[in-house]
């Protein structure tokens, strides 16, 4: 028998498999060079062809009515610990302790502090507290006002002159409040002073005097932007103190002293054949800036002094700025004040006393 006719011939293409039994085992031997160069080939094909994997696992949204009761009750209880954790009993503004109450109030504007005053009981009665209002009025000062401070001191009060060394009944002798009767009908267009209720010694009477002086100039601003004449008070007729309302006084001068400063430039501009042309710039180069910052500051440059008193309503008229008390050093480049405030006052009530008080042998 012819061995090859009864072998089988097998023939595998790319479609089949062989059979596990009837695979060839792996040879020592090496491999072909054609199957070796086939196999690199699908090898670097199939890396170039596949593209990078890109991981797009995501949690999946829960949407049930179960999971936003959970959801809801979830947020509920972290909402409460944190309150827990920093739960404060101030409520509002009102509830800061006084002192950090006293310096947030101090960054007002003195009216704005006046208005807050009538916002409900609370406020009134803390305001109005002695200690309270006297510092929060002398922190405003040291804030906005402390050129116009030491220009228009506060006169001191009767009841802090010394009874004692016979200074109050000196204020009160007849020859001496005849001669401020002098003084009264000159400052026809402000309130008479009380020679009870405030020190009639000289400096007093000019500290006074300023103080009304510069109210009355307040009043009269609107009259003096739309150039209309001002009411004259016939000589001799008579006109129908917290430290807050002195700041408010202060305010209302320094909202003066920029509007008239201000009104006058504009003027100086548009009447050019009136006025000289050469004025380039505002007195004490108040800009814009200065007057959105409500301060003082500006008055610390140079401008002309304030040597006269404004003893009549006509001054208004003329009067750019009105600040007292102060003359300009031309060496140093900087304004001097007078004697600081009460030095003037008690150098008044020693010459007073020498003067009226009789020497004893």
């Amino acid at each position: 028998m012819d061995p090859d006719r009864n072998s089988t011939t097998i023939i595998w293409t790319s479609q089949t498999q062989p059979l596990r039994g009837l695979q060839r085992p792996p040879s020592d031997g090496p491999v072909p060079a054609t199957h070796a160069k086939k196999t690199a080939r699908g090898k670097a094909g199939a890396v170039h062809d596949e593209p990078p994997l890109i991981d797009t696992t995501a949690k999946l949204a829960l949407r049930s009515k179960r999971t936003e009761r959970l959801l809801r009750r979830q947020q509920k209880k972290e909402s409460q610990k944190r309150e827990v954790g920093v739960k404060s009993k101030i409520e509002s503004f009102l509830g800061l302790p006084p002192e950090l109450l006293t310096v947030v109030l101090s960054f007002l504007l003195p009216n704005e502090v006046l208005a807050l005053r009538r916002l409900n009981q609370f406020t009134k009665e803390f305001i109005d507290d002695c200690d309270n209002e006297r510092t929060i009025g002398n922190l405003i000062i040291q804030r906005r006002y402390t050129v116009l401070t030491q220009c228009f001191p506060l006169p001191v009060p009767f009841s802090v002159v010394q009874p004692a060394a016979s200074q109050q009944a000196l204020l009160m002798l007849a020859a001496w409040q005849a001669r401020q009767k002098v003084q009264r009908n000159s400052y026809e267009h402000i309130q008479p002073i009380n020679p009870r209720l405030v020190c009639t010694c000289m400096s007093c009477v000019l500290a006074w005097n300023n103080l009304n002086v510069i109210l009355d100039l307040a009043h009269w601003q609107s009259h003096l932007d739309n150039r209309q004449p001002l009411p004259t008070i016939p000589r001799g007729a008579a006109v129908g103190g917290s430290q807050l309302t002195y700041a408010r006084i202060l305010q209302a001068h320094l909202n003066t002293i920029t509007r008239t400063i201000v009104r006058n430039f504009r003027w100086h501009q548009q009447k050019t054949t009136t006025y000289s042309s050469s004025q380039s710039e505002r007195l004490y180069h108040l800009t814009d800036d200065d007057i959105a910052r409500e301060t003082d500051e500006f008055l610390e440059r140079y401008g002309p002094p304030s040597y006269q008193p404004i003893y009549m309503r006509d001054n208004y008229y003329t009067e750019e700025a009105f600040v007292p008390n102060r003359k300009w050093d031309k060496d140093g480049q900087v304004w001097k004040y007078y004697p600081k405030w009460p030095m003037p006052h008690q150098k008044d009530l020693a010459w007073l006393t020498a003067r009226f008080v009789p020497q004893t042998p």
